[in-house]
């Protein structure tokens, strides 16, 4: 039976840990992150009995080598959302077993040091997104005012800093803008068109799916913990909105 050296078991140890963590902190499920670490650990002959214990904000992983039990711990403290990342830690995963553990860590590296892409094409993004729903919603002619209302809510949301300010602040861009343009430059806009088809870019989309998926799959505390804070984003919507509406009314 082959034995894994310790230095081996530690950087094993470290390997899995890197591969939750960026999992998770990407905005993987909860699920297919305790698959991927599983099956990291596996991929090293010597290692049995992995088990996983997972919430969005901890990770606590042991296995077992030789006659000894190897448990890691750590806190997820930074959550974003990057398909990309989640795609290549799979591509990763799928390929392990073809790796030694030099070749694991520097695809890791690799990963992590990846730049998401520039802010400024996300920022357009923004613009161009919230013009599509602009389109599928009302009138074309509020279209240019759709877009530019939505690159300045993507600059507020790109920014550094807490995630629920950005969505009250981008919130209460988005709803105060176009009430300005018709009240003061007497601009004729559909200001609930302009607003609805801004307000995509904060919704809490890939947070509900992965709720209901940790749900579904018997997570009950991963999916509870991913409800409140997508009802959490919900209400800093809602505040943004409610201190423009009322900010205009005073």
């Amino acid at each position: 039976m082959i034995h894994l050296e310790p230095y081996e078991t530690n950087q094993l140890a470290k390997i899995v840990m890197r591969c939750g963590k960026l999992l998770l902190m990407s905005g993987g499920d909860i699920i297919s992150t305790q698959e991927s670490m599983k099956r990291v650990c596996l991929s090293r002959k010597g290692t049995s009995k992995p088990e996983c214990v997972l919430t969005p904000t901890t990770m606590i992983f042991s296995f077992k080598t030789k006659d000894q039990i190897v448990t890691r711990a750590c806190e997820i403290t930074k959550v974003s959302n990057d398909l990309v990342r989640i795609a290549r830690i799979h591509d990763f995963v799928n390929h392990c077993e073809a790796m030694n553990m030099e070749q694991m860590e520097s695809a890791l590296d690799s990963i992590e040091q990846e730049t998401t892409h520039p802010r400024w094409i996300r920022i357009l993004a923004s613009g161009f997104c919230s013009a599509g729903f602009g389109l599928f919603f009302g009138d074309p002619i509020d279209l240019p005012f759709i877009f530019l209302i939505g690159l300045g809510a993507g600059w507020i949301l790109t920014n550094q800093g807490n995630r629920i300010l950005l969505i009250i602040a981008a919130s209460f861009f988005v709803t105060v803008c176009p009430i300005l343009l018709e009240h003061l430059v007497h601009i004729q806009l559909s200001i609930e068109t302009t607003v609805v088809s801004n307000m995509p870019l904060m919704v809490p989309g890939m947070v509900i799916f992965n709720a209901i998926r940790d749900t579904l799959a018997g997570k009950y505390q991963a999916g509870l913990n991913r409800t409140a804070e997508a009802c959490l984003i919900a209400a800093a919507i809602a505040t943004g909105t409610g201190l423009a509406l009322g900010a205009l009314v005073l």
